[in-house]
């Protein structure tokens, strides 16, 4: 095996950490092929990592790439894995094209902070003039790659930093991928597609199959074990709590979008997107969601 960016986090199991938004890429061999895991947020960031995968392990053909979930720097570089069977959840394959303009015209508007973030103007540009690759294979609870000695299982229990959140399991090897219903180098990101009052539940459920012993691998950041997991699942607990309470007892959208409270467990200025879910998901007329 030659030098590149994949670490080994358990046996024939792999993990990358490239700076364009932190984005992480799973990679697991076996026998009769290899599963890439995300795939960056561009044509030209894919290709890199099809460059990494020949480089540093000569000979290996990546046969299935999975997406953890719809957002663009998971998935835009799904068109440079040309021989490879793509999976994700059937939500996140229901609203790939739309999630992709979106994202797209966002970028278009306004190219963002990039130095703050690892990506550069050149980063957008890449991302502008990416094809779009959907999936190949969906699934609406749980799927099955074959990797001839090895099994990577596919599994979705409810919903949470979006509604298509998926985890990718490595039984034998004890490792679990769970995209970004978990990161490490900043607190869960909760955008205008989040379910705060289902996440922790949905933690929740795939803590069942984390031991002491599991290597979990975050959407962003480094690999961490079963008590960051519940850390967070307490977090977005709470988090779930104290929105809840803040609707029922009729605060406004933009009170509880503005009002300081000690007990939230991340910057309230990170949250008006997790507010704004919970009070349409609360309504009582026609504007509930879900």
């Amino acid at each position: 095996m030659s030098v590149g960016p994949f670490v080994e986090v358990a046996d024939r199991v792999f993990h990358a950490r490239f700076p364009q938004w932190d984005v992480g890429v799973g990679l697991v061999l076996g026998r009769d092929g290899a599963v890439v895991i995300d795939t960056r947020a561009s044509a030209v960031q894919g290709g890199e990592v099809v460059t990494a995968v020949r480089g540093q392990f000569p000979g290996t053909q990546v046969s299935h790439v999975v997406n953890t979930h719809v957002h663009f720097d998971h998935t835009f570089g799904n068109i440079a894995f040309a021989r490879a069977t793509v999976h994700a959840h059937e939500a996140a394959a229901r609203s790939m094209e739309a999630d992709a303009a979106r994202i797209k015209g966002l970028f278009a508007a306004d190219p963002g902070d990039g130095p703050e973030l690892g990506y550069t103007a050149s980063d957008v540009a890449d991302v502008l003039a990416t094809r779009l690759r959907e999936p190949d294979c969906t699934f609406a609870a749980s799927a099955t790659i074959d990797l001839g000695d090895r099994a990577v299982t596919l599994l979705h229990t409810g919903r949470g930093h979006t509604d298509g959140d998926i985890a990718i399991q490595v039984p034998d090897a004890d490792v679990v991928f769970l995209g970004d219903l978990v990161e490490q180098s900043a607190h869960p990101s909760l955008g205008l597609d989040c379910w705060p009052l289902e996440w922790p539940e949905t933690l929740g459920s795939h803590l069942t199959w984390i031991g002491s012993d599991t290597v979990v691998v975050p959407g962003h950041g480094r690999p961490v074990d079963e008590a960051f997991v519940c850390r967070q699942r307490d977090e977005l607990g709470a988090l779930a709590g104290l929105l809840r309470e803040r609707r029922l007892i009729g605060m406004s959208l933009a009170d509880a979008q503005h009002e300081p409270d000690d007990r939230l467990p991340y910057p309230l200025e990170h949250l008006a997107a997790a507010v704004e879910r919970v009070w349409a998901q609360l309504a009582p007329d026609a504007t509930r969601i879900g």
